[in-house]
């Protein structure tokens, strides 16, 4: 089974986390929340854009109408950067703000922190909340001054050039809506086109939008992977630091729900389907969640609040990263398996692939499989794709280690799911009591063993193609990476 595994070196911080999803604007919201079994599923409208124009002559009604969405919502409003005027907000997306939002309150997490307070975007102003298309643009005729520079960067970033920063963001389906708003409005006597759908409508808007508005030059990266996306997009921060490319990381994951695709009507033929199958269809879902690494050798103005010791990739047998061959090794970022690149696994191999990538994890960090105190998925664990995620873990820590999916919470949330779940690992890390055990067992490690180093937490997303992604995460305080032969590094 073709795997890749990253060189051995010393683990990455993580400086700041931050999280928007329907539990809220905090990644301790989000870990109580699943832990009390929380399910915020609402119906709320769902307006196709952000930023909609007046009604022309011509206009009509399925052009940009709201549709109401039964899901898991984000109703808490966005916290912006406090740099973004109200100017700027009228060119945000829906999915740019969940992304600047999460990434605002990954660089204000640590108690050290000291920029200035972020302006809170209330309900009535929020990006995603355009004034009805029947109503007049409030203010169009009032001037609005631009938008103030970037200030200087938060704390966990201070000290790193501008220019040595990178933004790696993961996404299924950024820029839909303005697509289809732009559709909608091209034929024949249709209605003008707003401008700010054009830069809106592409999957990489939101990491843009992250990188202009904060100041940052260095590299800048959207993903499409697939349902692993998320943490494919930490990962390939984690080898960017670790290469030297960059001296800090903001990565992460984003999507939102959309009147363009909402999601299908209860009853129906699929829900007949889902039913017979005895599986519970996972609710639609958005968010984002934002990560902050440095160079461990970087100025320590933030206090790590976990360390990135492994990342690995594993494919199923005759599929692998899209254009490499079977059997081969995959390229040193992550990378899309298609439908093309080889047979759709059923659920042991899938389960498999999973499991080859958690033990490829555990091998570059030189860490053994008792040391991991919680596992994190990403899928529905009602569904194949998280039926076989739990089926790796157990092959790997066996059935009785704490395992937390917060799918059943937030929604299934494209793009942001292995973010999220990367989000909810450094969380348990910093919780002193770990989650229960998953099943409940009365003595889940009976042979602990003295010697071990800290508890570790392990990230697991996999995609129905055949792509697994894992990270190995340790806590606050650094441990030493040990290789199998005993030696310390």
């Amino acid at each position: 089974m073709p795997t890749q595994d990253t060189t051995r070196t010393s683990p990455v911080p993580v400086t700041g986390v931050g999280v928007v999803s329907a539990a809220g604007t905090s990644v301790a919201a989000l870990y109580e929340a699943l832990l009390a079994g929380a399910r915020p599923v609402t119906v709320r409208d769902v307006p196709l854009v952000a930023g909609a124009i007046p009604a022309g002559p011509n206009w009509r009604p399925d052009q940009d109408s709201a549709h109401a969405v039964e899901a898991a919502h984000v109703t808490a409003p966005l916290t912006l950067p406090p740099h973004i005027d109200a100017r700027a907000r009228r060119t945000i997306g829906r999915d740019t703000g969940l992304l600047l939002s999460a990434a605002q309150a990954a660089l204000t997490t640590t108690p050290a922190a000291t920029a200035t307070p972020a302006t809170p975007v209330t309900p009535a102003a929020e990006p995603d909340q355009a004034p009805p298309a029947t109503s007049s643009r409030a203010g169009a005729a009032e001037p609005v001054p631009a938008s103030s520079p970037p200030p200087a960067p938060p704390v966990p970033l201070r000290g790193a050039d501008p220019a040595r920063i990178g933004v790696f963001a993961g996404t299924l389906h950024a820029g839909r809506s303005e697509y289809v708003a732009i559709h909608n409005r091209a034929g024949a006597d249709a209605g003008p086109v707003n401008p700010v759908w054009g830069p809106q409508s592409s999957y990489n808007a939101p990491g843009a939008a992250l990188s202009i508005h904060l100041g940052l030059r260095g590299p800048n990266l959207t993903l499409t992977s697939g349902a692993a996306v998320g943490l494919d997009a930490i990962a390939l921060g984690v080898q960017h630091v670790r290469t030297g490319r960059c001296d800090a990381v903001i990565a992460g994951g984003v999507d939102s729900l959309s009147a363009a695709c909402p999601p299908p009507a209860a009853g129906g033929a699929a829900a007949d389907a889902t039913a017979a199958s005895g599986l519970a269809e996972a609710p639609a879902g958005e968010g984002a969640a934002v990560v902050v690494l440095t160079a461990p050798d970087g100025p320590a103005h933030a206090p790590a609040l976990a360390h990135v010791c492994a990342t690995a990739r594993a494919y199923a047998a005759g599929g692998g990263a899209a254009g490499e061959p079977s059997g081969g090794r995959a390229d040193t970022g992550p990378a899309n398996t298609g439908a093309g690149a080889g047979a759709v696994p059923d659920a042991p191999d899938l389960a498999e692939v999973g499991a080859e990538a958690a033990r490829a994890a555990l091998r570059d960090a030189g860490r053994a499989a008792h040391e991991v105190a919680v596992a994190v998925t990403t899928a529905d664990p009602h569904t194949p794709t998280g039926a076989a995620e739990r089926a790796a873990i157990a092959a790997v820590f066996g059935p009785a280690l704490p395992h937390l999916t917060a799918a059943g919470t937030t929604g299934t949330t494209g793009g942001a799911d292995g973010a999220l779940a990367f989000a909810l690992a450094v969380e348990a890390l910093t919780r002193t009591t770990p989650p229960p055990p998953t099943p409940p067992d009365p003595d889940p490690n009976p042979d602990p063993d003295p010697n071990s180093a800290a508890p570790l937490a392990l990230c697991l997303s996999l995609d129905p193609d055949g792509a697994a992604t894992a990270l190995l995460l340790s806590g606050p305080t650094p441990t030493p990476t040990i290789t199998p032969t005993g030696a310390t590094r």
